[in-house]
This record gives C-alpha cells, structure tokens and sequence, in this order.
C-alpha cells in the first residue's frame, strides 16, 4: 500500500489564504473607518465649521451687495466655493495624513500588510469614507450658499463640478504623500498644514481672490483650489485649470506610492 506525500510547495498553496477583497468585506473595512471616525470629533469638526461659517456669512445682510472690486459679485458669491472648498481641503491635508499616522502608531498597518485582507483594500475604504464625508460637506455648504441665502449660482456647472472632482483628487493624492510617510499624529499634521493653508490662500479665504495683486493670482492658477475658484467663477483657461489638477493627482499619486511605508 502507497501513500502520496504532498510537496512542501502544493501544501503552501493549499493553507496559504488568497488576498482579496469581496464587496461585502469593503463594506466592513468602510463601516470599521467610519467607527473609527466616529470616536474621534476632529473629523466632525471638520464638516462642521465650513458649514457654520456659511450659515454666519450668509446671514450677514452686507454680504449680499455686489461690489465692484469683486467684479460685481457679492462676498456671498466669492466666498461660496472658497468655504466649500474647506472640506476637502482639510480632509486631504490634515484626516488623512492623520489616520494614517494613526495606524502606524498602532501597528495596525503592519498587521494589514500580512492579513488576507488586501491592504490596498483598507486604503480604498478608507479614501472611500473620507471621499463620502467631503461631498457631504461641500453639497452642504453650496446649497446653503445658493438655495438658501441667495448667492448666484456658476455659469458652467459641468466645468465647477469637473474642476471639485479633479481638486480633490489632486489634493488628496498630495495628501497621500503625508500619509505615506507620516510616523506620528503632529508628524502628520506638520507635513499636511503647510499645503493646506497654500490653498487656504489661493482659493480666496484669507483675501478674495480678485483682491489680490495680478501675480499672485497667476500663481493661483497652478494652485489646485486657486486653479478649481478660477473654474467657479469662469476665470481662465478652463483645459488649463483642469490639466494642473491632473498633473497634481498623477504626481502626488505616484510620489505617494513610491514613499508609502507599512510602519
């Protein structure tokens, strides 16, 4: 009587789990993120100034006047996209780059880098989450802006809602490159603030953007949200904003995965 012995290598492929990831397996990878989240108010707090600076512009009788040093649109009008675009600009610069520090701090990367969950599958669900949360708060903040206050409208929607697409995906691939190396929460925060504020400036929220001298509203235009308050109010070059949020995405996204750490 003969007995088989299996090689050492078919048994490895027999007990080795396949890495993937079903629909079902997102979802709870989504839910766990947005548990996570849920323990923590800063990221609330992120959501909700935007939308409580809105509501306290908004409410202000003087903003509604044209002015022509705006080029005949009120500060309401100006300051519409500048406090939407708040949302996705602290999500990129200062959540991500911070959860993913987070993880590290905890090990928690590195376990999924072994697990059979797929670790590109955790950072999709999570870029998933944060994704969600910012078209929450900029959706928010517009409508109040335009429904409820009365501001007007953009002329081309379909060019202000491409450009906010590419915008975030352009900051957020700068932000994967904070969250790739990140070791620490303030390590994380140090690296995200810096370019946040840049945008902070460009996109008109410290000084609107028509008041600012002619060259700095040049280089607002290779500035990813100086670039999408150009688009909104229908400034510029249209192809030219949306190739600087292009080439933003594609340098950040492939910086970002030649740095990305596991611990």
């Amino acid at each position: 009587m003969s007995a088989t012995t299996a090689s050492p290598l078919s048994a490895d492929v027999r007990v080795s789990p396949r890495r993937r990831i079903t629909a079902r397996g997102f979802r709870a990878l989504m839910g766990m993120h947005v548990k996570l989240f849920s323990r923590e108010p800063g990221v609330a707090i992120i959501v909700l100034v935007p939308i409580v600076l809105m509501v306290i512009f908004g409410s202000i009788p003087g903003t509604k006047k044209p002015q022509a040093d705006l080029g005949g649109r009120s500060v309401l009008d100006v300051y519409v996209p500048t406090i939407a675009a708040m949302v996705p600009l602290m999500i990129a610069c200062t959540a991500l780059p911070t959860a993913m520090a987070s993880f590290r701090e905890r090990n928690a990367l590195r376990r999924f880098s072994v697990s059979p969950v797929l670790p590109g599958g955790m950072l999709a669900a999570l870029v998933a989450v944060l994704s969600s949360m910012a078209l929450v708060g900029v959706l928010i903040v517009v409508v109040l802006g335009l429904a409820v206050f009365g501001a007007h409208a953009p002329t081309n929607l379909g060019a202000v809602i491409s450009a906010f697409v590419l915008g975030f995906t352009a900051v957020m691939a700068v932000g994967m490159i904070a969250a790739a190396r990140a070791t620490s929460s303030g390590m994380a925060t140090g690296m995200g603030t810096p370019f946040m504020i840049l945008n902070f400036f460009f996109s008109g929220l410290y000084v609107p953007v028509a008041q600012l001298p002619h060259a700095f509203q040049t280089i607002g235009e290779f500035v990813p949200f100086g670039a999408v308050m150009d688009a909104w109010s229908g400034e510029g070059i249209l192809w030219q904003h949306l190739a600087v949020l292009a080439g933003y995405t594609v340098f950040g996204g492939f910086l970002s995965a030649k740095l990305f750490r596991w611990e």
